[in-house]
């Protein structure tokens, strides 16, 4: 279950601070393997008799609409002042995601003492993968560096929706928890990146970081390569799932709180550095910026966030080029930027083969040399999953004149051991982490995982966008004869297992066994126990309050008699995800655009179509990572985004369609992290085939400047009550460096059910004579309201969040942070077009020290 409990961080906001309990069981659970038991126990926390138990499918209530604010008189009233930050140590902390990386002396003493004397070949172990010999065949060991005498290399796993246990397919298993002929491992499969960047829930997404990192450190896995905070420039991009949406304030907020999260037990990743958001052709993509207010506010402030704010341990060098220089071998990125202007403390990694030169037949030693100098003197200190071109590194050492010497290799290998030290990553004997684990790892499997299980569903619940609701069609009314269908859909993906790239196929309502639709099946795959998950079509069932009104027609004709229809439809793991997979970039924002079999060619939208045109009250639910096209919209009175809701999706649209299960109220709350446009036309270019402009407007802030009304706004999200914006206040008259502003308003719930909404603060500079956005968002939060209750609450914004990147006259790779003097308008709202408050704040300016 959850334990919820309000923390004050600060004078001016109340922060709502929940974790996974330990494991609830109160004895050790049998696991079953889906053909009638195992006869595995495990003895979970708490346990003193280690009685067996029954096979548990997970359970736990969903703790419903999640973490609040403070929350004051209805009448209060707020006398502004003048705000600074002097004398304040850390002006930027507002909560526990914004505390920074307070680097213990003690970690930073023994990684300089041990590398001092560490011969050449324990260094460079600290900055590789597995080594692998030029001219000798490729080798399957991916995901670890290596160990030294005394010292353990890190263990990576992916990604940010779980675990992915089956990425070295290491795990041994019944057959029947085989996937595409491959032995995988299990692990909660919580809703993707994108779901969760609906929920504007930092708790939220602090307790999924925790977790999952919990369950690494149960696994004696020891950095997640997590959170990936792209920009979701545009929709088409593969790996839009992965990222939280097109906002850098939201993503950098949301990333931070993962971050904390994470790093309470094992260390995490910031990837992928940096405008990294084609997918198709992605180690020869140049992504173009025309200067460095483009790349340091637009693609980059949410990486500088993340570092400032929440400490992040390593970054992630990505695979394109950025201005025509490889990511991870340009010291601008790496050194002038993240490390000089953003203040990054932690080590740089590659993306797993992001390097050139990475096929070890063909590689030629002076080459590798030649990229090896480069990127450890641009900031690069971990080469991955090969040591190909940091193999070379000994050699390149001893060689004089060569371009390195062993202090180059001590610089990297101490950021990488302070690090290691931070989160006790280092011991050979596998005891590694931070604090003990809840979950327990026992044959490949996560288990003791009740309270996680509890939370996937909760913030599936908390994702799930209402984007149509014509008549209230929803919730489903009692009593109701219900159809639950979608298409049967074929797809072909190679996911790296034995015999992938056969023919899969998906049924949309009941997603039979591993076809649950988690996510993409690239690298950030996660596997969950297929007797603990939860399809649509029996969420939906046993939510209902008569299951047996419930039932799964295979035709229109047979859906017929149904009083409500229900369509499950979606994109398949061919339609996007990772290149290497097959999937990659979408070719158009239509389901089943990739389908090469002319029989199945819009399958999706006829079904859809058709049983509109049976003219019963009906809801399709939508499951993607961004963007699908609606042809039908306007005869569907009802509309879901439902994403790829994790394990557990399937009670989560349940609760929702039905609004009322078991005498506890659900409702929708999420908000769409993008703006939803009405054609690619809205969008710029997608991708230029090689060298692609990218642009300082994206997302809102491209559709404000050219004017362009979207399909539904950045924030758009519907709910089964209202809510209205009163009395807003500010806590400060003016404000000078440091200060952090309080944004106080009044939300009222004017309907008649309970229900959460998400309130977003937005600025904008009437006197402003710089290139910037008609308005950004710099705060939101969440709030919980019963039928007719009225909140007041405090949003904090920092005067460090709005200023913008003045590029040098003489050169625009440099120049310096400035934060504008003049009025700063802010506006008050639920989404970045209905804004319906505002008042204006003086804002004193001021200059950073000129940036490289």
């Amino acid at each position: 279950m959850l334990n919820m409990k309000s923390v004050k961080n600060a004078p001016i906001l109340f922060v709502a601070c929940f974790a996974a309990s330990a494991c609830s069981l109160p004895s050790a659970k049998r696991l079953g393997n889906g053909t009638g038991g195992s006869g595995l126990t495990e003895m979970c926390p708490g346990d003193s008799t280690g009685t067996a138990g029954t096979s548990g499918n997970g359970g736990g209530a969903s703790g419903g609409a999640g973490g609040s604010v403070a929350t004051y008189p209805i009448d209060r009233v707020v006398t502004p002042m003048a705000c600074s930050g002097d004398g304040v140590v850390n002006p930027r902390a507002i909560d526990k995601y914004s505390q920074g990386y307070q680097r213990n002396q003690a970690d930073v003493d023994r990684a300089t003492a041990a590398v001092s004397n560490m011969s050449i070949p324990d260094l460079a172990a600290q900055m590789r993968g597995v080594y692998i010999k030029p001219g000798t065949a490729r080798t399957s060991n991916i995901e670890h560096s290596e160990d030294t005498a005394t010292i353990r290399g890190f263990r990576y796993r992916d990604a940010s929706r779980g675990i992915n246990l089956g990425e070295d397919f290491l795990g041994s298993f019944p057959s029947a928890a085989k996937v595409g002929g491959a032995s995988v491992g299990f692990s909660t499969a919580f809703p993707v990146s994108m779901a969760r960047g609906a929920a504007f829930d930092l708790d939220l997404e602090y307790a999924v970081g925790e977790a999952i990192g919990d369950e690494m450190q149960a696994a004696k896995e020891t950095l997640l390569l997590a959170p990936c905070m792209n920009l979701l420039r545009h929709p088409l991009w593969g790996r839009a799932q992965e990222t939280y949406g097109e906002d850098p304030f939201h993503i950098g907020r949301l990333a931070s709180a993962m971050v904390v999260g994470v790093q309470e037990h094992v260390l995490a990743n910031a990837k992928h550095f940096m405008a990294y958001n084609i997918e198709n052709h992605r180690a020869s993509n140049n992504s173009a910026l025309a200067d460095d207010q483009i790349l340091r506010e637009t693609y980059a402030r949410h990486f500088r966030m993340v570092v400032q704010d929440a400490g992040v341990g390593s970054v992630m060098a990505s695979y394109n080029l950025v201005n025509d220089k490889k990511a991870t071998q340009s010291s601008h990125l790496l050194t002038d930027v993240l490390r000089d202007d953003f203040g990054f403390q932690g080590f740089v990694l590659s993306d797993w083969w992001a390097m050139p030169n990475v096929d070890p037949k063909t590689a030629d030693p002076n080459i590798l040399k030649r990229t090896a100098v480069e990127a450890v003197k641009a900031g690069l200190d971990v080469e991955l999953p090969w040591g190909l071109n940091y193999g070379q590194l000994e050699n390149l050492v001893a060689t004089s004149g060569s371009g390195l010497v062993r202090d180059d290799l001590q610089r990297g290998a101490a950021r990488v051991l302070e690090q290691k030290f931070r989160v006790n990553a280092d011991p050979k004997d596998g005891n590694v982490g931070k604090g003990m684990p809840k979950t327990r790892y026992v044959n490949s499997r996560i288990v003791c995982d009740d309270a996680h299980l509890a939370l996937a569903e909760k913030a599936a619940i908390e994702s799930m966008v209402l984007l149509k609701n014509d008549n209230q069609t929803l919730p489903i009314k009692p009593g109701m004869k219900v159809a639950v269908m979608g298409a049967t859909v074929p797809y072909k993906v190679t996911d790296g297992a034995p015999g992938s790239g056969a023919m899969r196929v998906i049924d949309w309502a009941t997603q039979d066994k591993h076809e649950i639709r988690t996510g993409d099946l690239g690298s950030s795959r996660v596997f969950p126990d297929p007797d603990k998950s939860i399809r649509p079509y029996d969420g939906i069932k046993e939510t209902a309050p008569n299951p047996d009104d419930v039932f799964n027609p295979k035709t229109v004709a047979d859906a017929a008699s149904a009083d409500f229809i229900v369509v499950i439809a979606g994109l398949t793991p061919a339609d996007e995800g990772e290149e290497y997979t097959g999937a990659g970039d979408r070719s158009s924002l239509d389901l089943d655009a990739k389908q090469m079999d002319p029989q199945y060619q819009g399958i999706q939208n006829k079904l859809i179509t058709d049983v509109a045109a049976l003219g019963k009250p009906m809801v399709v639910v939508l499951e993607g990572g961004s963007v699908i096209s609606m042809p039908w919209l306007a005869s569907v009175p009802s509309v879901v985004m439902a994403w790829y809701p994790g394990q557990r999706g399937g009670r989560a649209i349940g609760k929702l369609l039905w609004g009322t299960v078991a005498g506890q109220s659900y409702n929708f709350s999420g908000k769409l992290p993008f703006t939803w446009g009405k054609a690619l036309t809205d969008y710029a270019t997608f991708d230029g085939k090689g060298t692609t402009t990218h642009d300082y407007f994206v997302g809102y802030r491209k559709f404000d400047k050219d004017n362009i009304t979207p399909l539904f706004p950045f924030g758009a999200g519907l709910s089964y009550t209202s809510f209205e914006y009163r009395k807003l206040q500010l806590g400060c008259s003016d404000m000078s460096k440091g200060a952090v502003l309080p944004v106080v308003v009044n939300v009222a719930n004017t309907g008649s059910v309970a229900g959460d909404e998400v309130v977003m603060v937005f600025v904008s500079f009437p006197n402003t004579q710089a290139r910037r956005p008609i308005k950004e968002l710099k705060g939101f939060a969440r709030v919980t309201l019963g039928p007719g209750e009225e909140k007041q609450i405090s949003i904090p914004v920092r005067l460090s969040d709005i200023d913008y990147f003045q590029t040098d006259a003489s050169d625009p790779t440099k120049g310096k942070w400035v934060v504008e003097t003049g009025p700063v308008k802010i506006m008050v709202g639920g989404s970045s077009t209905n804004l319906p408050l505002s008042a204006t704040v003086n804002v004193a300016g001021y200059e950073s020290a000129s940036s490289k």
